[in-house]
């Protein structure tokens, strides 16, 4: 039987029961804790290690002429990722626009 792969798939009516807020809540509830190998499920915790004694060893470069700080993710851009300026004079990069 040939199969068409240009056709619109069509999804069975338990998926999109999965897919919807009050589904997955359900699904979770089902689950009490398990993944689907039966294993227990726990948060993950990062390792409370005290960092207080720690020195971080970075040079710090200021920013250059052909740079900007886009003003929406305040990432230092270089001026060909810029996209344009708003009314008050702030500038947004590529990624932001």
């Amino acid at each position: 039987m040939a199969t068409d792969y240009d056709a619109p798939r069509r999804r069975a009516e338990d998926e999109l029961d999965a897919d919807s807020l009050e589904g997955l809540k359900a699904a979770e509830t089902d689950n009490n804790g398990m993944d689907e190998d039966g294993e227990i499920v726990e948060p993950f915790e990062p390792p409370t290690v005290d960092l207080t004694g720690e020195e971080l060893n970075v040079t710090v470069v200021p920013r250059q002429a052909d740079e900007f700080t886009c003003s929406s993710c305040f990432l230092v851009q270089k001026m060909n990722r810029k996209s344009h300026t708003e009314d008050d004079g702030s500038v947004i990069c590529l990624d932001c626009a």
